[in-house]
């Protein structure tokens, strides 16, 4: 009897260890997503850009031209690097590194995915079975931030908001935390990848020369409006 006990305890123990890792999180990563219906046994089976019920969203760098969603070179290979974060309310919850050689250039490499708990502004988890708005930001990592990666001359970035899939945590026993499935339909300046694995093309920071010109038009027009 006392060795059932003893048992029964490690069994709980396992269980609400197991519980307090995984509730309210999700997995944050860019390979291997599935789609809203990754079962090929069921009605609604979206094969997604793998061919087997999920897809990639690989990130590349700018190439420099007006179009976006053309370039096919990963900008992991960026000088510095790039960093992708996860975010909830504003606040960064989680990083992720891109590879910086070869053909790991488009993906997260370190850590290559992880379960990130979703938390509000004030560090407390979400509830489990809610699916939050959350934030994926990428920024070349030598900016140092990603609002400066936005404005520094060389910076690149991207941004993507959408809601999370259910968190985990939920129901009995307690559901396991999922994968950013809606990344994969989410719009960023025209792309659309739309479960493909066709990705993004960062966003280019405007040159000195551009935002400098831009404020001696807008001086030029505020003075305009005063004399008149």
């Amino acid at each position: 009897m006392k060795k059932a006990l003893i048992v029964l305890a490690a069994v709980a123990a396992t269980c609400a260890s197991t519980y307090a890792q995984a509730s309210s999180a999700v997995v944050f990563k860019n390979r291997t997503i599935l789609t809203p219906q990754p079962d090929p046994a069921l009605a609604g089976y979206i094969a997604g850009g793998n061919g087997n019920g999920s897809f990639n969203v690989p990130l590349y760098a700018n190439n420099g031209d007006a179009t976006l969603g053309n370039s096919a070179t990963g900008a992991g290979g960026l000088a510095g690097g790039v960093t992708v974060g996860i975010f909830s309310q504003g606040v960064q919850l989680a990083t992720a590194i891109l590879g910086a050689t070869g053909a790991g250039t488009p993906f997260f490499v370190t850590p290559a995915q992880q379960d990130v708990v979703i938390k509000d502004s004030a560090g407390n988890p979400l509830p489990p079975g809610s699916t939050p708005p959350i934030t994926v930001r990428a920024w070349t990592t030598a900016s140092g931030s990603f609002d400066n990666a936005k404005v520094a001359a060389g910076g690149q970035w991207g941004e993507w908001t959408f809601n999370a899939p259910p968190l985990s945590g939920a129901g009995s026993p307690p559901s396991l935390p999922q994968t950013l499935t809606a990344w994969g339909n989410s719009s960023f300046l025209g792309q659309n990848p739309n479960y493909s694995n066709s990705g993004f093309e960062l966003q280019l920071a405007p040159e000195p020369t551009t935002i400098a010109l831009s404020v001696l038009g807008l001086g030029a027009l505020v003075l305009a409006r005063r004399r008149k």
